[in-house]
């Protein structure tokens, strides 16, 4: 994950569309400190050695090592039945930033070990989540009112291999190990 609960700005404009979300049903809201980019699952942690992930961590690194710094746009936000979510782009380089991490997981665990296929990543970030099957049309009308708001201007400078467990109605995300870039 590109983990992005430590830039203020981005926080400020999440808190600023959760609480135009608080009232609407069935909608967890992502803690700001939470706030990140999924890039690519490893695996399960019943189905991966520490030692495998540690291969795959330092993969990464020697990928990443003159990788420069990714500067990004966040925003504007989108509604779906599934999420909110930010837009992040321009996204051909946090694909590409992917398509390293991917790259490093086939090459440790084989090419069968990538759950997903490279086709279906769009770089975003989500603020909330619906918990149940619910009617998106007041999800989306209430989002189409916050679309306006201003980007928030970053730059991708690491990615973190995380384990990811659900909490209630939470997601929470523990760091594993970190691989900055220049």
């Amino acid at each position: 994950m590109v983990m992005l609960g430590h830039v203020p700005a981005l926080a400020d404009l999440a808190t600023r569309c959760q609480e135009q979300l608080r009232d609407l049903p069935n909608i967890d809201l992502v803690p700001t400190t939470s706030l990140h980019i999924t890039m690519q699952r490893l695996a399960f942690t019943d189905e991966v050695s520490p030692d495998v992930a540690a291969a795959v961590v330092n993969d990464v690194r020697r990928r990443c090592a003159d990788l420069p710094a990714i500067p990004v746009e966040i925003g504007p936000l989108a509604g779906s039945p599934g999420a909110v979510r930010f837009s992040v782009g321009p996204p051909e380089p946090v694909s590409r930033l992917r398509d390293l991490i991917r790259e490093s997981i086939a090459k440790v665990r084989g090419p069968t070990a990538l759950p997903e296929r490279a086709s279906r990543f769009v770089p975003h970030v989500s603020i909330a989540y619906h918990n149940t099957p619910a009617d998106a049309r007041p999800l989306v009308q209430r989002v189409a009112s916050l679309r306006r708001l201003s980007p928030v201007a970053t730059v991708i400078r690491s990615i973190d291999l995380v384990e990811l467990y659900r909490s209630g109605h939470r997601y929470i995300a523990s760091k594993q190990a970190e691989v900055p870039f220049q």
